[in-house]
């Protein structure tokens, strides 16, 4: 018999894969293997100098995090090695466990396993260690092909295996999913307000205000749990386990079209808390470019006219021109061309046509992701070769890019769509009785952008179609500073067929002077001041 090794020091390691609800034979809780490590000391005359632990880690996991502790520590000779109650606490996986061994061996430690009787100290030892390990891995494998035949054949009949039900539906009797009869038009709504480019915590607002309770009973919607709603495929009617997809499991929620839409960035800004303001985030500056501030203002009379302003100051530098402009000045206009624009002869006739198209485009991006896997999943490498499979992976690769792009460009042109009533006249008849909130979303839908110049003299005297443009849906440049992207400060180039006397710098725009009487004496003292050098003006 192989002599063993005394009085060595220690790390002992303990594992647990799943703590709640275990019980039986293969179950050996962190207080057992602890009792059985410190007998395995005692008896060998070693000494344990660490303990390290890691619950809720499964076998399988190379990189868990009192393991690699307990490594770290046999690299660095702080330890004779690692003392486990069981082999399969120690790993599952043959690669991850040769990975480990490997170390102790370069280290010149050892690991002793006390249910196995296993001490690699000695010549039997690691024998019996490889062959131990071998076994595992056979288990492990064993476990995992059963559970996968399981995942892919309740795959295939549009079973949703997950724990949790998904926000929006509840599961039938088979296991498949159902739309919630309340929940489900709530998070369709998500989706829509989400494309049209509200905020997530202008979208966390709307959830919570619609009482609608999520999987795990929250008592509030947070950005990031919508994050994942949104991002969720359950919602086009998939089912998923592992690399089993079943895309008509289960009635959609949303179309492609739709859910790809939220997906996507939004060009304007939410609007804050409190602004209250019709345009909020979509107003912005001709000489910056910048989205306007929305704010409030005293008139004489004690009222607050709500008004949107140039902040000035820009991460990219000053804004050569700043403006401001009422808001009971521009928003009515910017209503009236949107309610015009749903004619017959609008920019925004052809909202349904667009949305075909961005159909057809989504169908074409099913069809280019499904060729891409198809070719992936064949195996064709042993017929064609390393090199011919990886340049046709790659030219399959670069169609799904072309069809997801131009899925992109449609979706732009479509959102609208999406936000509108089967017929615009419905909702032109019923514009006036929308709350501000449902006015907002459908103009962010519809409008990139209200560019707004600065006037000459005084603002007030400038018809405000003179002085604004409405970029529709899809019209504004891509490089619009917003928030997370700095833009250039550079002028907005405006179209020829507006008066070009317009925009001249200055900030006395749309504020009638008897908004604020310190500005009306400002400007009549500049008025009176002679230019620079002295001439006074003819």
């Amino acid at each position: 018999m192989s002599p063993r090794r005394s009085g060595l020091r220690l790390d002992a390691y303990i594992r647990v894969s799943r703590v709640a609800g275990r019980s039986g034979e293969s179950f050996i809780s962190p207080a057992v293997q602890r009792e059985r490590i410190e007998a395995a000391a005692v008896a060998g005359g070693h000494t344990i100098v660490e303990w390290h632990e890691d619950l809720d880690e499964p076998g399988s996991r190379y990189d868990r995090p009192g393991f690699q502790r307990a490594l770290e520590r046999v690299d660095a000779r702080e330890t004779d090695g690692i003392i486990v109650a069981s082999l399969d606490r120690f790993a599952r996986s043959v690669t991850d466990a040769a990975l480990a061994l490997r170390r102790l061996e370069d280290a010149g430690a050892a690991l002793i396993s006390v249910r196995d009787s296993l001490d690699t100290s000695t010549p039997i030892g690691r024998f019996a260690r490889t062959m131990m390990l071998a076994l595992g891995e056979l288990e492990l494998d064993r476990i995992r092909e059963n559970w996968s035949v399981a995942q892919a054949r309740a795959v295939a009949r549009g079973v949703h295996i997950a724990s949790r039900t998904p926000t929006g539906y509840s599961r039938g009797e088979d296991g498949r999913l159902v739309p919630d009869p309340i929940a489900a038009p709530v998070v369709r709504e998500l989706f829509l307000r989400r494309a049209a480019g509200a905020g997530w915590r202008e979208l966390s607002n709307f959830m919570d205000s619609q009482q609608v309770v999520g999987p795990y009973a929250n008592a509030s919607w947070t950005p990031s749990t919508l994050r994942a709603i949104v991002a969720n495929r359950v919602y086009l009617g998939e089912a998923r386990g592992g690399q089993n997809v079943n895309e008509h499991a289960h009635e959609p929620l949303v179309s492609r079209a739709e859910w790809e839409a939220a997906q996507g960035e939004r060009t304007g800004r939410s609007a804050r808390n409190g602004d209250g303001l019709l345009l909020a985030g979509l107003v912005r500056w001709a000489s910056c470019r910048y989205v306007a501030k929305s704010d409030r203002m005293r008139d004489r009379d004690g009222s607050r006219l709500g008004l949107y302003r140039c902040r000035g100051r820009h991460p990219s530098g000053r804004c050569p021109a700043g403006a401001t402009v009422l808001a009971r000045i521009i928003d009515p206009w910017v209503e009236q061309r949107f309610l015009e624009a749903l004619g017959p002869d609008g920019p925004l006739a052809h909202a349904s046509q667009a949305t075909h198209d961005t159909e057809l485009a989504a169908r074409r991006l099913d069809d280019a992701e499904a060729e891409l896997v198809a070719y992936r999943d064949a195996n064709l490498v042993s017929v064609i070769g390393q090199q011919s499979f990886q340049a046709g992976l790659e030219t399959r690769a670069r169609a799904v890019d072309a069809a997801r792009a131009e899925l992109a460009v449609e979706q732009r042109r479509s959102e609208l769509a999406t936000m509108l009533p089967s017929t615009p006249g419905s909702l032109v008849e019923a514009w006036a009785n929308l709350s501000l909130d449902e006015r907002r979303t459908i103009l962010r839908a519809a409008i990139d952008a209200v560019i707004v110049r600065p006037a000459r003299g005084a603002g007030r005297q400038v018809p405000i179609d003179e002085r604004a443009l409405i970029l529709w849906r899809g019209q504004a440049p891509t490089d619009l500073p917003r928030r997370g992207r700095r833009g250039p400060l550079a002028a907005f180039p405006w179209p020829s067929e507006h008066p070009d006397d317009v925009g001249v710098p200055g900030r006395e725009d749309a504020e009638p002077r008897s908004l604020d009487r310190r500005n009306s004496r400002r400007r009549k003292g500049a008025h009176a001041r002679p230019p620079a050098g002295g001439v006074s003006p003819r």
